[in-house]
């Protein structure tokens, strides 16, 4: 029957509506099953815009090679197959996938995991809130319905420290979430580049420190319905330690927001872009435009809007400046040239 009802939502259309999909499949040790996932990406999704990448975290099987081998014999999606010559660990492998989407230019970005235990038919549906924008993350969630998830098979102890976790997570944070342990997300690059994704742990417990970073930066995080589904995979998740994890992450994120400690994974505020030149008293604006010689080349590394580039043109000087964040056109002191570069 489930088999069934993933099969009539895999055929529903898909219109990505100009946007690029990167479908992102994190593997270890899945030789047994990375193919047959593969091969249940609905047809749906077939078309120049969307990509299938795969990230072998050097597993110890031959996860790779079948990888490989489903990429030659078909050509329905263009698949990139990768493997690191080093094992990454869970969250680590999750920060190369979306650093690829990202500067590989793709608009949403979709997470499975290479071992079956997520519905890869689940997709069209899952894609429609971001599409409509009417999300910036979507979370496939098997505790909506917590009886289906014991049907799916979930152990009993996991199902119960879902439960558990969600609950705490939810109370401490201020969110509303059925559950923060599923491993089926989908994202818009758009909201990834606004988090720094990669200042976190390269453990299982990524899953939550995304989601907290989300949460404080007032992203729009839905949460849709999947199947749970539990069959030979092995887990390579130490309960105890993923708990005690989770907790230590969502206090430190809690006390972050209380102004009580610092973690610069949690601080998702926007970056600084304007500062004040500081020229009334000795400082480090003084002592660089006092260090300048007239006629001389300089680069202004971090330059900002340009305040201190202006006052060094004044000298004389011939000066570029480089930013992530510089000023536009009509605002730009002249006589600096910018360079936009992510430093």
């Amino acid at each position: 029957m489930l088999r069934e009802q993933l099969e009539r939502v895999a055929f529903d259309d898909v219109d990505l509506a100009g946007k690029r999909l990167l479908i992102f499949v994190v593997a270890y040790n899945a030789e047994t099953t990375i193919e047959k996932v593969l091969s249940r990406i609905p047809a749906s999704l077939l078309c120049d815009e969307v990509e299938v990448l795969i990230i072998d975290d050097s597993s110890k099987d031959d996860t790779f090679a079948k990888g490989l081998r489903y990429q030659r014999r078909n050509c329905e999606f263009k698949i990139t197959v990768l493997r690191t010559p080093e094992n990454q660990g869970y969250g680590g492998n999750q920060k190369l996938g979306y650093r690829y989407a990202i500067d590989n230019g793709f608009d949403i970005v979709a997470l499975i995991h290479g071992d079956g235990q997520y519905a890869p038919e689940k997709l069209p549906e899952l894609l429609r809130p971001l599409l409509r924008a009417e999300a910036d993350a979507v979370l496939g969630s098997r505790m909506i319905d917590k009886r289906a998830a014991r049907r799916g098979g979930m152990p009993f102890y996991k199902w119960i420290g879902n439960q558990i976790l969600t609950a705490f997570q939810n109370r401490i944070l201020g969110t509303r979430l059925s559950e923060f342990h599923s491993g089926y997300r989908l994202y818009s690059t758009k909201a990834l580049t606004q988090i720094p994704f990669e200042r976190n742990t390269n453990d299982f417990h990524f899953d939550t420190e995304i989601i907290i970073q989300l949460a404080l930066k007032r992203l729009r995080i839905v949460e849709l319905a999947i199947p749970t589904f539990y069959g030979d995979e092995i887990c390579y998740v130490n309960g105890l330690k993923y708990a005690w994890n989770i907790f230590k992450s969502t206090i430190r994120a809690r006390l972050c927001r209380l102004h009580l400690f610092y973690d610069q994974k949690f601080d998702v505020q926007s970056v600084e872009e304007v500062y004040d030149l500081k020229l009334d008293f000795p400082s480090s604006h003084t002592a660089a435009i006092a260090a300048a010689k007239p006629g001389g080349k300089i680069l202004d590394v971090g330059c900002g809007q340009g305040r201190v580039a202006a006052e060094l043109t004044r000298k004389g000087c011939r000066v570029t400046g480089m930013d992530r964040h510089i000023p536009a056109p009509s605002r730009a002191p002249q006589d600096v040239d910018f360079i936009r570069w992510d430093l």
